[in-house]
């Protein structure tokens, strides 16, 4: 059974954390299948990113959330959209959605604006970080 949950990474007394998936039985920081994104707790409000199409996928073939992640997921409105995927709408509209931009009717296309979209925020907010 798999589980998306927090992996730590940081140093002594300043944790942030990576949302993987993993095997129920892995350890905390051990082996993962897929990293989904990561979480700083350190700067108010928490910041956060989680990439709205794998993990929908994941939910989707029966992964389960942690309770901190799934307030998370909740927070940014992934659950809500993972009923609507239950439901019978197309995961590519709801992706979209989130990331603002129009459909693309080819998947690997917009895995590609997200991977996008995820760089140009992580970037920022390093350059954030270093003023």
């Amino acid at each position: 059974m798999l589980r998306i949950r927090l992996s730590r990474t940081g140093k002594k007394k300043q944790p942030s954390y990576r949302v993987v998936v993993a095997d129920i039985e892995a350890k905390r920081d051990g082996r993962i299948v897929e990293r989904l994104g990561h979480v700083n707790p350190l700067v108010e409000p928490i910041d956060y990113q989680i990439r709205e199409d794998r993990a929908l996928y994941w939910l989707s073939v029966g992964a389960q959330p942690t309770d901190a992640v799934r307030r998370l997921l909740e927070t940014q409105g992934t659950m809500d959209r993972l009923a609507r995927l239950r439901k019978g709408e197309a995961i590519e509209d709801l992706v979209a959605e989130y990331t603002g931009m129009p459909a693309v009717s080819a998947g690997e296309e917009t895995d590609q604006a997200a991977v996008t979209e995820m760089a140009t925020a992580v970037a920022s907010s390093v350059v954030a970080e270093e003023e």
